[in-house]
């Protein structure tokens, strides 16, 4: 089981079952928002994430749903509610994570060296399914 959490504490939840590899984003919306070169992200089943607190706390924004309060980001649905994208930086304990693919690379900034992962890289989306439940949590 994964845990995650918001800076101030007020919003936290937990993840069940299995989850996608890390996706890392190098687009411009995304370093953009995050202020940083990338953003990195798993997708969970929605019926796998389940709030254990601040849900109220929980604003969706133009890219990124955030905790209104200490502004870290948040686990967001897709609009049929069959998923949560959960951004990794926000989970508790540093879990050892797989990396999946980097996506939009032909974005990425110039100064945002990609590592020697191993991970596919992809100019635009990833052609990988979004949740191939490879992983478990």
């Amino acid at each position: 089981m994964l845990k995650g959490s918001c800076l101030c504490g007020g919003m936290r939840f937990e993840i069940t079952g299995m989850h996608s590899k890390v996706s890392i984003c190098h687009c411009s919306l995304c370093r953009r928002t995050s202020g940083t070169g990338s953003s990195a992200a798993i997708v969970v089943g929605y019926d796998q994430l389940n709030w254990l607190s601040g849900l109220d706390r929980v604003t969706n924004g133009p890219k990124h749903s955030f905790c209104r309060v200490c502004g870290a980001y948040a686990p967001d649905s897709n609009p049929r509610k069959t998923l949560y994208v959960v951004p990794v930086g926000i989970l508790d304990d540093n879990p050892e994570l797989l990396v999946g693919p980097h996506i939009f690379v032909d974005s990425k900034a110039r100064w945002d060296v990609i590592g020697e992962d191993g991970a596919r890289q992809f100019e635009g989306a990833s052609t990988e399914p979004p949740l191939p439940r490879d992983q478990v949590a």
